[in-house]
């Protein structure tokens, strides 16, 4: 076996939940053998399902401005429709401003998450040519994403405060929002503290779970991350002609 893998250990007890939530912070190497013998993920989504929940009804007016910038920029949309859609948008009832969206973020969460998981999984099952399962790796991609509940707790009241969707934790701190569409921006953007964070997180448990040695872990994950980072760049300046 490769000095670098990690050792297994057979007599690991199950974590409670607040040892695991502890842990993926701190990122201890116990929370993943954990996972990796016990792969639960309900109580993390349900945590994370809650939090976009709460943000997306708190965020609505911040919403509502977003697309009515949207609107008004927008070059595909002709002038006579605008006015349309504009008075469509603020006459719209609470089912439509608040919870198809809060439904549309729950499925969202499964979706980007089973989505995570599958990439993973082909990673490390058929590139790396090792063995997990879908659900130690969908566990994994749970557990992890707590990461997201601190950047939502500094950002959300920084959103609410400045009146934008606008707040960044990332190198997008130094360039000016207005040029949010270019390349650069997005490139510095996806250099970000809590993603930063989540790879790490996100390196060692493959790793773990895999049985990998750590170089592997941060292999996979960052390739994933930039290939998910040049298809986000790109799709959005392939339909930047959309708007201004």
């Amino acid at each position: 076996m490769d000095s670098e893998k990690i050792e297994n250990t057979s007599d690991v007890q199950k974590m409670s939940f607040g040892q695991k939530f502890l842990g993926i912070f701190n990122i201890q190497p116990a929370v993943f053998e954990n996972l990796r013998l016990y792969p639960d993920w309900l109580i993390p989504v349900l945590i994370i399902i809650l939090v976009s929940i709460i943000t997306i009804m708190t965020t609505t007016d911040l919403q509502l401005a977003a697309q009515r910038e949207f609107i008004d920029n927008s070059e595909m949309i002709p002038e006579d429709r605008k006015a349309d859609m504009l008075d469509q948008l603020e006459n719209q009832g609470w089912v439509r401003s608040k919870l198809i969206p809060s439904v549309g973020g729950i499925f969202a969460v499964f979706i980007y998450y089973a989505v995570m998981a599958a990439a993973f999984l082909l990673f490390g099952n058929f590139v790396f040519g090792g063995s997990a399962s879908f659900k130690q790796m969908f566990a994994l991609v749970s557990w992890g994403s707590l990461i997201g509940l601190l950047e939502m707790a500094i950002k959300l009241p920084l959103m609410l405060s400045k009146g934008t969707l606008q707040v960044y934790t990332s190198l997008a701190l130094l360039m000016d929002t207005s040029e949010s569409k270019s390349v650069l921006f997005n490139i510095l953007d996806a250099v970000d503290v809590f993603t930063i964070w989540k790879i790490i997180v996100f390196s060692v448990g493959f790793a773990i779970i895999y049985k990998f040695g750590k170089g592997k872990g941060y292999t996979a994950v960052i390739t994933l991350f930039v290939i998910y980072v040049i298809i986000k760049i790109g799709l959005g300046q392939l339909f930047q002609g959309f708007i201004s």
